[in-house]
Formats: structure tokens, sequence, C-alpha cells
């Protein structure tokens, strides 16, 4: 609580030695993410005393330091006479307390561009900003070995009282933060309680070792155990989601089917990587609320207690994994400090945003980009601290009610890629609930073909590669719906770019070997298109064929108008074009057809391919593709 002495007379007590006077900790924090925080706790610790200097604002706050180094923190002994007559619990509490504040004593100095006023987002009395350039000052190895003290002592005090949960909480909570998991895990399947308790701590563990598969299964496990409300709160997503997906998530009550289908559609998409196996974006939720358990009732590098902004602010943006002292909030306070705590980066967007939850399928890449605003929360995958745009070509081709969906990749490009081991996989899931249809590739070069096979409608796609060994990843998603053309009894396919190869391609499984792994080519290389036209006489029709490239105009907002725009001009300015009349396949409703361009004239920049085929007794139906002449 705020101290009741004034602020002279409190420097007055301290001064004539007393070292007991009321007093408040104000502490500021955090980076990479970055959060800074003001707080108030009644203290009386030694020859330190920490002293609100104002009340009623951040920008008056700060931790006071009164002149004197504090004597060394000493974590007890679990042979100390003395301790011997306390109950474990009691112990353990005294040394973990004990460690914090040997902790903050011992920080690292704060060595980042930016500060406590300078903040992406202010929850509660504190500041939140995200920065990758920062990297986390290495943490003194006194600390690391006053740790691993503690961690001793709790591992030994867990053998007199096995069945606390606070001992076995603080037990895994360490291991980790010593960046020893197994460790923790050990702990926590020592639990024998048989309560969620143990399992969400098991969990915990199986999510830092990247056991996802196994650790989402304990979590589910853990949250069958739980009281309802409970479980409805471990699975609460209202703090993820920007201010559409909330309008609505808040329509369904904890008991409402729709609620939970809403919550599962949203991991689903969630996910950074299709091709991992489990869902690690889920169980991160998990680790960080368990985590939450372990700091309630704890002291903390912050040396306030467990808040619930604090708690707000980890489990949006992550589990503090290093601290360091950073300036005051107030530079005219020469004697304050601050402490900055830093989470992992990269870090990127947690959930989707709402409109994309409610259709993906009608979703651009734009739309899934890693640092689309507003961001509401953020994850930190391991395997994808690099991640960039991937390279491909996609097309869509029906085969009754199935579709074909093709794309040809190149992760060459990407330097973090090359010259090693990739896994790559296709996957799509129909757009109103999500499902799974994905092919795998494994051990393979960074570039390829793959096909899979869904149902026809409106789809997700995700393309992925992952250089493990890197920690590297490429990835192109967003939404993909069928050509179709209403009112007609013909339709076409998605444009297929194919590298010619001396014949034309019959049919799809002809050319799909060719595929362009881009949409960017040179000039000197001549264009090869691959169609398919559904619905066609098997009696044979006449078709007549027209293969435009006409350049993308970019005066015109959106990608939409520019399109419309460049097509009505096409016939007025017309750098390449093959007009060809052509008989539908006999016996069959499917035609494959193949042409070939000389794009030799065109200059770089972008352009737009379209193809329009007209039969009698119907109006002219297109499809289109765009792409790019990157250099002659």
């Amino acid at each position: 609580m705020p101290c009741t002495s004034p602020l002279a007379r409190g420097r007055d007590r301290l001064a004539a030695g007393d070292l007991t006077v009321p007093c408040t900790f104000m502490v500021v924090m955090r980076t990479p993410p970055k959060i800074s925080s003001l707080f108030r706790r009644t203290c009386a610790i030694g020859s330190i005393g920490l002293i609100s200097v104002a009340a009623g604002g951040f920008s008056a706050a700060g931790a006071q330091i009164v002149r004197g180094a504090p004597p060394a923190a000493t974590t007890p002994s679990p042979t100390a006479g003395a301790d011997t007559l306390l109950p474990p619990l009691e112990r353990a509490r005294m040394a973990q307390a004990a460690f914090e504040r040997f902790r903050v004593t011992n920080l690292p100095p704060f060595r980042g561009g930016r500060s406590g006023n300078n903040c992406d987002e202010r929850v509660g009395n504190w500041c939140y900003w995200y920065d990758e350039n920062t990297k986390p000052a290495l943490e003194p190895q006194p600390i690391a070995q006053r740790r691993l003290q503690l961690t001793r002592f709790l591992d030994s005090l867990a053998v007199l009282d096995p069945d606390e949960p606070w001992i076995l909480g603080q037990r895994v909570r360490y291991h980790f933060e010593d960046q020893r998991p197994a460790d923790a895990l050990k702990a926590a399947q020592s639990c024998a309680t048989g309560t969620w308790w143990c399992d969400v701590m098991v969990g915990f563990s199986l999510h830092m070792l990247g056991e996802y598969v196994t650790a989402d299964s304990v979590y589910a496990h853990a949250l069958t155990k739980m009281l309802a409300r409970d479980a409805c709160a471990w699975n609460d997503l209202s703090m993820l989601l920007d201010q559409d997906a909330q309008q609505t998530y808040k329509r369904f009550s904890c008991e409402d089917p729709k609620r939970k289908e809403f919550e599962q559609r949203a991991w689903w998409y969630a996910r950074t990587l299709y091709l991992m196996h489990g869902n690690d974006s889920r169980t991160e939720h998990y680790a960080r609320l368990t985590m939450a358990l372990m700091l309630k009732d704890a002291a903390t590098p912050h040396q306030n207690g467990f808040t619930d902004d604090e708690r707000e602010l980890m489990l949006r943006f992550g589990i503090s994994t290093s601290w360091a002292k950073g300036p005051a909030s107030d530079p005219r306070d020469r004697f304050s400090f601050s402490i900055v705590s830093h989470e992992p980066v990269p870090a990127y967007r947690y959930i989707p945003a709402g409109f994309v939850l409610n259709n993906p399928a009608i979703s651009d890449s734009a739309d899934w980009r890693l640092q689309l605003p507003p961001v509401m929360g953020r994850y930190a995958p391991p395997y994808a601290k690099i991640f960039k745009p991937l390279e491909h070509q996609k097309a869509m081709f029906r085969r009754g009610d199935t579709a074909l969906v093709v794309v040809s990749y190149d992760a060459q490009a990407l330097t973090d890629l090359q010259q090693t081991t990739v896994e790559a996989a296709l996957t799509v899931s129909p757009g109103d609930k999500p499902r799974e249809y994905q092919t795998r590739k494994s051990g393979g070069a960074a570039d390829g073909i793959l096909t899979v096979k869904a149902p026809w409608g409106p789809l997700v796609m995700s393309v992925e590669v992952a250089a493990p060994a890197k920690s590297a990843v490429g990835r192109a998603r967003y939404g993909m719906s069928p050509p179709y053309a209403v009112g007609t009894r013909m339709s076409l396919s998605d444009l297929l770019f194919y590298k010619p190869y001396g014949t034309f391609p019959k049919n799809a499984e002809e050319a799909i070997p060719h595929a362009l792994p881009t949409e960017r080519v040179l000039a000197s290389d001549k264009l090869g298109v691959f169609w398919e036209a559904y619905g066609t006489d098997p009696a044979g029709e006449k078709m007549q064929i027209s293969l435009t490239v006409v350049r993308e105009l970019v005066d015109d907002p959106g990608f939409l108008r520019r399109q419309a725009r460049s097509l009505r001009l096409a016939r007025e300015v017309t750098p390449v074009s093959v007009i060809v009349t052509d008989m539908s396949a006999f016996g069959a409703r499917l035609s494959p057809r193949a042409l070939e361009l000389d794009i030799s004239t065109l200059p770089k920049g972008a352009y737009i391919v379209q193809l329009e085929v007209s039969v009698a007794g119907q109006y002219v139906i297109r499809a289109d593709h765009r792409i790019e002449i990157i250099g002659p």
C-alpha cells in the first residue's frame, strides 16, 4: 500500500537509521517485447528503501533508492538449524523471495533505445513495446548460480512435502528459467496427487520441450478434471481477439457448443505452421496460464506480487525470460531505476484477424501478415526465428466434387533455407469448417511441387517449408475460391504457368511436373499456359480462344479496380495476344488445353494474363493470372 508518511519525513527517518519505514515499491518494466510498469508494495528491507514520490500518475512515479548497497540475499540451506523448525512450504517461500531480491540487486543494466515513456500499448500502469533489435543482456553468473542453489533446495523440500503444489510449481518454474526443461518435466512427473495441477505442470514442461502433440493431449486431459467455470476460463480467448472477433465470441456462453467450435476454429487457424504436428499455438496459451499459476502468490523480479495487469500482458505477449535494470520513468529521479523484462523475439501476431476467422476462404496473403495491426497478442515459436514469404505458384483443377490443388514452390531464393534439408507441406481446408487435407515432403530440396485433393469449394491454402536446423521457415497462406461462371454450361480452371518442354501437355498430370515455381519470369523465356475447360459438349464444339497479356495498372487503388481497368484497355493496348479456334475434346466434358506465349517484347513490370473462351449459346467466360516480368 502507499507510504503512510510524507516523502521528506521518510527520508529523515531513513537517514536516522530507522530501516522499518513503511514504503512502496514502484518498478518500471519490460522489452523485446518490453513492458514498463509501476508497482507499490509496503516494505522494509535492510538498507534499501523505495518510496513513492507522488501519487496519481505513471510519469510521477519511480523507485527511490537510498544510498548504500543492500546486503547480499542468501538462499537458506535445507540443513540450517533454525530453518528445519519451519514447515517446508514456509521455508520454500522464504528461499524463493530471497532469491528474487538477490536477482533484482544483481541485474545487468538495460541498454536499449526505448524506455518506459515510449509505449506501443499501456495496460494499467504497465508500458509495453515491441523491439526485435535490442538484445537482452547476458544474465550475470551469480544469479544463475543462486538459482541453481534454489532449485536444489526446492527439490530437497519436495522430498519432505511431495504433495505441496506451490513447491512443485516453483521447481518447474525455475528449472524452465534455467533452460532445463527436462528437469522441469521430471519434477512435474513426480507429482502424485492426480489433480489437474499435476497435469498442467507436465503439459507446461512438454510444451517447453517441443513435444506439442503430447502437451496438447495432457492439457486436454487436465481440462476434463477442472470445474466447468475453471475450464471455461482456461479456454477463454477474449484478450487475444480483436474487436471483430470479440463481437462474435462474446455472444456465446460457456455452455454454448458454438463457443467451443469458435475456439477450436481460432486455434486451428492460429497455428504458425500447419506442417507442425499438434497445436503449439494452443499449448503456448495453456503454458502461459500455467506460468500464471506459478507466479501467483510468489515473488517475481518486479517485487510487487503478480498483478492482473502483469497477468494480462503475459497471456497476450509471452513469458518473460530475462530482466535488466533500466532508467527511471522520470529522468529527474537520479536514484531511481526501472526493471525491463524481455520476452522471446521475433514474435508474430497470435490469433488471425476477426474478418479472417469469419471467412478465411476470401482472405489474401496480406490478411495473414505476421504483424498485422492491431496486434492483440504475440507468439514467438522457437522453430521460426527466421520467417520469410515463400515464392510459389498455385492452381486449382476440378475432379468431380473434388478439388486438385497444385503448388509449385522455390525457397532457394531464401538464403536461410539454402544448403540445408527442409520439410515441406501443402495444407488446404474448407473455409466453412477447419479440416486438414495435407501432402508432406520430408528431407528434400528447397524447391518442389506438391498436390493435394480436398472437397470442391472455397478453401484456405498454406504452403510451408521449414529448415529445423536453422529455425527458418517460409510460408504462403491465403484463401482460394474455385473458378466459376454463373448461368453458364461451361467453366474454366485456374491458369497454370509452366516451362515449355518441346510438346504441349495433354492433361494436368503432364503439365504439373513442369509448373513454374514462381510468378516472376524473364521476358526471354517462353511462357506456357495450361488450363482446363469443364462442361464442354462431348460431341465436340467449336471454341474461340483468346489469350492476352496486358500491363497491370498501378495508379488505381485496389487490385480489383486495377485489374478491371487493365482488362478494359486490353484491346486498346495489347502487348501480347494469341487468338485461336479449336474444338473441344470428343467424348468428354473436360477439355484440357495449353498455349505458349512469346513475351520477349515485354518490358519489366506486372501484367495480367487473361484467357477468354466463347462457345455457341453462352456468353464469354474468363480466367486470369498475374505475372511479373523481372528482366529481359
